[in-house]
């Protein structure tokens, strides 16, 4: 589990790094990088990392808890992990959406909500033909 977890944190964090990099370069008309930037970078890539590498596999795939407790904390985390991207990479864009904290915390809860319903169902079917091919097997 550890080393899952561990492989799923530098992917993520390397994806993501990669990815707000592109966006960065692609969006940001300034010649000009500053030393800063680049552990903003590196921070927002390590937050990534840690919620959707590390946070996410944990809670869906080895914890025991109810499926309430996870969309619960997961929203929680997403939402705060977002908030905090947003604010290090850039201060303007994070006062303009902090106003709408209500609104996306409920965006989020729905979108976990339905993406718990959507992945249990996924996975009881995978369950399903994975124990009937079984059963075709034995007899």
């Amino acid at each position: 589990m550890i080393n899952d977890l561990k492989n799923n944190f530098f992917q993520a964090a390397f994806g993501s790094t990669l990815w707000v990099a592109l966006l960065a370069t692609l969006f940001n008309y300034q010649n000009n990088v500053e030393f800063m930037n680049i552990w903003n970078l590196l921070g927002i890539g390590g937050l990534l990392g840690l919620v959707f590498g590390v946070i996410y596999p944990y809670l869906w795939n080895y914890s025991t808890f109810k499926a309430s407790i996870n969309i619960l904390l997961c929203t929680v985390l997403n939402l705060l992990c977002g908030y905090l991207c947003l604010y290090l990479f850039s201060n303007e864009m994070f006062n303009m959406v902090k106003p709408y904290f209500i609104g996306v915390f409920l965006l989020t809860l729905v979108g976990h909500i339905l993406g718990f319903y959507f992945y249990k169902r996924y996975e009881n079917n995978k369950l399903v033909n994975s124990l009937n091919n079984k059963l075709k097997k034995a007899s």
